[in-house]
Order: structure tokens, then sequence, then C-alpha cells
């Protein structure tokens, strides 16, 4: 039985994994090898798709041409990376203090308050669209970088994780900061950011995920491609472009593993305080 076990999560695994092991072999195939691959997917022909696991003819012309010749490639890149940041800076700065002040006042409205942020956490961006497009056009900022900034800062969803991370700090030892004299800005400076660093960097880790994966916002709020950023560096794929199209994905795959990688301890340390109580 638990070799049948060890047999399927293998499975799964590789079933998981299958989609990247293909991306990254494709990016290193010629165009008419991928034609031969894959092109009647991409094409009008009737060409059976056929999956090869190592390219006949390897080569990096696809990489070469992204990385070299794409001017519009390091555009994108940051104007992501340009986004990402401010996004994320200013979602610890406002999602930190709102969840200290939920995880650790009493105030009339507080279960209420919470509930509003995981209410509108759970809404898809459908449902808030037009509402944040006409707030974000009385502002003036539709078509510029602070229009996927602004939204992403106040998102909900840290203030609901660090609120719960925030939660499993000792009373005692906040009671006993305050019998020292500290008011709430050392409170949350000196005790609450420094023991809840494991969920903060999560949270950090989670939103730079989402900001480098954001599809729907740029195209809503966005018009001028030199503003768009790298998750639509291809909005139409085609044979003509297929080598390019893999060479790009997995070139904006491998900040993403970086991150994984350097910041897996965190992760598994905010993921812990945020399941204890919540």
């Amino acid at each position: 039985m638990k070799k049948l076990i060890n047999l399927c999560m293998m499975f799964l695994v590789l079933l998981i994994f299958a989609p990247i092991f293909i991306t990254i072999i494709h990016s290193f195939m010629g165009m008419s090898e991928l034609e031969l691959n894959i092109g009647g997917i991409l094409s009008s022909s009737q060409k059976p798709v056929a999956i090869s696991l190592l390219p006949s003819y390897p080569t990096l012309k696809n990489y070469k041409e992204l990385l070299l010749y794409s001017e519009a490639f390091y555009q994108m890149f940051w104007n992501s990376a340009f986004q990402s940041i401010l996004t994320i800076l200013g979602q610890v700065i406002v999602a930190a203090p709102a969840a200290f002040v939920i995880a650790k006042y009493q105030f009339r409205g507080k279960r209420l308050l919470f509930w509003i942020y995981l209410i509108v956490m759970l809404m898809p961006f459908q449902i808030l669209m037009v509402s944040e497009y006409l707030i974000l056009k009385n502002l003036s900022i539709i078509n510029t970088h602070w229009a996927i900034i602004l939204p992403g800062i106040f998102g909900t969803y840290p203030v609901f994780i660090l609120t719960k991370v925030f939660m499993n700090i000792s009373d005692d030892v906040m009671e006993a900061a305050r019998l020292d004299g500290a008011n709430s800005l050392t409170l949350l400076c000196k005790i609450v950011l420094p023991i809840g660093k494991g969920g903060i960097i999560a949270v950090m880790i989670l939103d730079f995920l989402e900001c480098i994966n954001n599809i729907e916002t740029p195209l809503v709020f966005l018009k001028d491609k030199a503003l768009l950023p790298l998750s639509l560096f291809f909005p139409q794929v085609s044979i003509y472009n297929a080598g390019a199209v893999f060479a790009a994905s997995v070139v904006i795959m491998l900040p993403t593993v970086l991150v994984f990688i350097i910041g897996d301890e965190y992760l598994e340390t905010g993921f812990q305080a945020f399941q204890i109580k919540g």
C-alpha cells in the first residue's frame, strides 16, 4: 500500500512539473522543430502534436534574440520590477499597522471591520473593477504606474494574514513593554515587527508572486505599451514567436524560483505562525 501511495505521489509530482519541463525543453528548439512539435496548435494546419523529451538540434537562438535584441523585454522587466517593489513596500507599510491594531486592540466594530477585510479579499477583481477604475480616473492616474501600484498597496489579504500572525504574539510581552513606558508605535516597531518578521516576509513573497503574475489589472488600467509588465510580454503566441515565448517564460520563471529558494524558511515560519490560531 505504501509503495502504491509513493507511486501516486511521484506521478502527481511529474504531472505538476511536466509543463515546466516542456517549457524549458521547447525554449532550446529552433522554429522548424517547434513547428514540427506544436505547429498543429499554433497554426491552422492539422499536424499532430508531438512532445520531445529533448531537442533534436539544441540552440540558444531564442535566448540570444530575447536578451540581446529585444528592447521591449527589458522595458517590461523594469516595469514589473518597479511596480512590484513599490507595491510590496507599500503593502507592508499599510498592512502591518492595520493588522497590529486589529490583532492587539479592542474597539467597537473591530469584528465587523475584520469581516469587511475578509469579504473584500474574497471578491474577484471583476466585481471591483469598475469602482477601482472610477476612483483611479478621478485621481488622474489611469495609464500610469500608480494605477497598478496604488490598488496593490491597499490590498486586503496582507492585513488578513498579518492579523493572524500578530495574534500569536504573547499579550504578556506587550503588557510588559507597556509597563516600561512603550507607546503604540514603539510596540509596533520594537516588538511586533521583529517577532512577526517571518509572517511579514511570507506576505512579501506572496505579494511578489501576485505582482509578477498580474495580468488583469494592467490590461484594464494601462493603455500605453511602454508601461506594460512582463506578464503581458507576449499577448499573442504564434509559430513565429513561440521560441521567444518559451525563452521568455523560462527567464521570467527564474526570479520566482530564486525568491522561493531564498525565502523558503521564512515562508514556512510565516505559515506556521498563521496556523496556530488561524
